[in-house]
């Protein structure tokens, strides 16, 4: 079986299941996209600092890692895509808060950038 044969049939069984193939997450994860949609669902496609909407921003928003990808090993996805990791932010609260409170629920992060 060729690489680009054995790479397709792996990405085939991956989305079978509902998990990105491992070859386009990216760094993210094999269930990075689904993660990335419940948590805009959550949020209702709202920032969750400035409350801008996708409509008035034009594009979808941000969804921001609040414990940074840099902190995980490469088996722990599951964590670091965990919806209690992930918040709604516009591009300009993703570069305003990129880093900070890294430690903390989504809720919590709210209440710090808002106290700051």
């Amino acid at each position: 079986m060729t690489h680009t044969l054995t790479k397709l049939l792996v990405a085939s069984v991956y989305k079978s299941v509902g998990l990105d193939s491992p070859y386009s997450a990216k760094g993210y994860g094999p269930n990075w996209s689904r993660q990335r949609r419940k948590c805009l669902e959550r949020d209702s496609r709202t920032c969750r600092i400035c409350g801008s909407h996708e409509t008035e921003l034009g594009r979808e928003p941000s969804v921001h890692h609040i414990t940074p990808r840099s902190r995980f090993d490469d088996s722990e996805w599951r964590d670091m895509n965990d919806l209690s990791n992930l918040i709604t932010l516009c591009p300009s609260c993703h570069g305003q808060y990129e880093g900070k409170y890294t430690d903390c629920s989504p809720e919590e992060f709210v209440q710090k950038a808002s106290e700051a």
